[in-house]
C-alpha cells in the first residue's frame, strides 16, 4: 500500500522536481516538443480512443475503462527498468494507484452481475530509449485514459458509478499534470482536461 502524502514528502517532491525538471526539460527539447508525444503516442496500441455504442450498458463502459487500466498498468510496469530517482517512485506511486482503479473497476463490474475485462495477452509499446523518452510514453498513456474515461463518464447511467467512475478520471487528470511536470511542460496548459497536448 501506497502511504499517502505528507506535507514534508511533498516539499521535498517539489524539491526534487525543481532540480530535475531542467534537466530533463533540456533533454525532452532535444526530440521534439508536444508534436513528438502526439506522434509517439499514434503508435500505442492496446486501448481504442473512442468506446463504441454497447447494448451492455453500465457494465461495457465500466469494461472499456478497465481496459485503459490494464493497459496503464502494463505500461508502468514495462517503464520501471528505465527509470531511477524520483521518476522511478512516481511511476511506482502511480502504478500502485493503476492497480488500486482496476481492481475497484472490477469490483463495480462484478456488482452489476456481469464478467470484468481481461488483461490482454501483450500490449504493444515502442521501445523507449532513455528516462525522458519513457515518461513521454507515460504521458501518452495517460492521455489515452483520460480520452476514454471523457467517453465513459457521461454516458453512465447509475449515478453512483459515474461518481466513482469520475473519481478515477479525475486521478489519471492528475497523473498527466505530474508527468508533464517531470518533463518540463507546464502541468495544466489548457482550462479543460481533454486528453489532448
Amino acid at each position: 500500500m501506497v502511504a499517502g502524502p505528507t506535507r514534508r514528502g511533498f516539499l521535498h517532491g517539489i524539491g526534487a522536481g525543481a532540480i530535475a525538471v531542467p534537466a530533463l526539460g533540456a533533454l525532452a527539447g532535444c526530440g521534439g516538443g508536444d508534436d513528438a508525444v502526439r506522434d509517439e503516442g499514434a503508435r500505442l496500441g492496446g486501448v481504442p480512443e473512442t468506446v463504441p455504442e454497447s447494448p451492455g450498458g453500465d457494465a461495457d463502459l465500466l469494461n472499456s475503462a478497465l481496459a485503459a487500466e490494464h493497459f496503464a498498468i502494463a505500461a508502468y510496469t514495462a517503464a520501471m527498468p528505465l527509470l531511477e530517482g524520483v521518476a522511478l517512485d512516481t511511476a511506482r506511486r502511480f502504478l500502485a494507484q493503476e492497480r488500486a482503479h482496476a481492481a475497484r473497476l472490477r469490483e463495480l463490474v462484478a456488482d452489476l452481475g456481469s464478467s470484468a475485462a481481461a488483461p490482454a495477452p501483450s500490449y504493444d509499446f515502442d521501445s523507449p530509449a532513455d528516462a525522458v523518452e519513457t515518461l513521454r510514453l507515460l504521458l501518452q498513456v495517460e492521455r489515452k485514459a483520460i480520452v476514454v474515461y471523457g467517453s465513459v463518464v457521461p454516458r453512465i447511467a447509475d449515478s453512483r458509478l459515474r461518481q466513482a467512475v469520475a473519481s478515477i478520471a479525475t486521478t489519471e487528470a492528475e497523473h498527466d499534470a505530474v508527468l508533464r511536470l517531470r518533463l518540463g511542460r507546464w502541468p495544466a496548459p489548457t482550462p479543460f482536461v481533454t486528453g489532448g497536448a
